[in-house]
């Protein structure tokens, strides 16, 4: 890899940039974007300013890879806010896919696009896409807020000092530092029990599965009962346990039901900082860490206060486990095996992504069909949306890989054990 010498510092990368970087996730197109039309007065020249601004507080967005050990952090702006024209809406959001859906390469400069495609004086499409490698969802609500924010300092002619976020950079090298020392120890020997005790990757699901065809998606939602949410929270406090145990519990018993298998597993995301002083910092934090249900249990409260004593354990010690067992020489996780499940509670909607409007405009959300996304072929995907008004559960997974009625039976099971009948 070769960099021009502006300005900037080397530092050592991340355990999960260092993932991402020897080729785990390599398959996915690992683009957080998003579009939206902007009715109103937009002041381009605030929102270049406002992007500058949020580029210079946050350094992960600056940052660029020498090689899967080290990292370049330059002291100025790697994108800039893209001005494009259109005839047509529909000419519009055609190049602003264009635009937004190109992969960014890892041996390139700079991880983050941004555009606007000019309609007339008052109605705009605007874009934005950065790569998961600096970016997971804490880090991308931290960035729009910010955003936003700037745009309104400029409007108002605020042109004072930007004040500096916490560094990833600093970030970085302090986990590399506590990585070689009795932190890394507690980890490698946290893991390697339990590996010992589970295995490398969950069980598949459900057992016995083959693929048969090219990759068909297909997505199951099941409405859930009005007062889905408080039923749950009241099963989660007595059970003393939070509502994502709850929930994973539910998605885990019904796992065991299905398949028959007595210790059945899921792969589940940490986004915990859980380093000192990295609660506000940008950057990739999210680790994919596996879950178990393990000895066979009568009671709903009993199998859910097992699962929330067990994601403390998972999430105390959670490290990117492909690249630390590399590091020790030991097998922690599989590449290219993916769990049979992956659960998630809550998960927000794509038009929840967007920015406040900016002052004096409208926003309106746009789907863009970026190719490339996140495929799940072997994973089927459980997500309890507890929503105030809607809530459901729904499943996602690869229709040539999965009986759908097993995924159906799973659902069926899930739903009666977190809120059985009559409770």
């Amino acid at each position: 890899m070769t960099f021009s010498q502006e300005k900037g510092s080397a530092g050592p990368t991340s355990l999960a940039e260092m993932a991402r970087l020897t080729g785990e996730f390599a398959d996915w197109h690992n683009l957080h974007y998003m579009a939206m039309w902007l009715t109103g007065d937009l002041d381009v020249a605030a929102l270049r300013d406002a992007w500058w601004r949020v580029c210079l507080r946050h350094d992960v967005l600056r940052r660029a890879y020498l090689s899967p050990e080290e990292a370049y952090t330059y002291d100025d702006a790697l994108s800039e806010v893209r001005v494009l024209t259109a005839d047509t809406d529909a000419e519009a959001v055609e190049l602003m896919g264009r635009f937004i859906g190109e992969p960014f390469s890892l041996d390139g400069r700079g991880f983050s696009r941004i555009a606007v495609v000019r309609r007339d004086e008052r109605r705009h499409l605007f874009g934005i896409a950065i790569d998961h490698i600096i970016n997971d969802l804490a880090s991308w609500a931290r960035i729009r807020s910010d955003f936003t924010a700037f745009y309104h300092r400029a409007l108002a002619g605020d042109t004072g000092d930007v004040s500096v976020a916490s560094s990833y950079q600093a970030f970085a090298a302090e986990e590399r530092r506590l990585f070689s020392g009795s932190w890394g120890a507690e980890r490698r020997a946290f893991w390697g029990s339990y590996v010992e005790e589970f295995g490398t990757v969950p069980a598949p699901f459900p057992v016995g599965t083959e693929h048969a065809g090219e990759y068909r998606p297909k997505r199951i939602t099941r409405a859930l009962p009005a007062d889905a949410k408080a039923r749950l929270q009241r099963f989660a406090l007595e059970a003393r346990a939070t509502p994502f145990a709850a929930v994973t519990a539910s998605v885990l018993a019904a796992a065991r039901e299905v398949t028959g298998e007595p210790a059945p597993g899921i792969s589940v995301n940490q986004h915990g900082r859980m380093l000192p002083g990295t609660s506000q910092t940008a950057g990739l934090f999210v680790q994919t860490v596996p879950l178990h249900l393990g000895r066979e249990r009568g009671d709903r409260v009993g199998t859910v206060r097992e699962v929330f004593l067990r994601t403390h354990d998972v999430f105390e010690y959670s490290i990117p486990l492909l690249v630390a067992g590399r590091y020790w020489n030991e097998t922690l996780m599989v590449p290219d095996r993916q769990a049979g499940l992956y659960v998630s509670l809550n998960e927000e909607p794509p038009s929840s992504y967007d920015l406040a409007p900016f002052t004096g405009t409208e926003a309106e959300y746009v789907e863009l069909d970026v190719p490339g996304g996140k495929r799940f072929l072997e994973t089927v995907v459980v997500g309890w949306n507890l929503y105030e008004t809607g809530p459901e559960i729904v499943a996602h997974y690869n229709e040539s890989c999965f009986p759908g009625a097993a995924v159906e039976q799973l659902l069926d099971a899930a739903e009666a054990f977190a809120l059985p009948a009559g409770d």
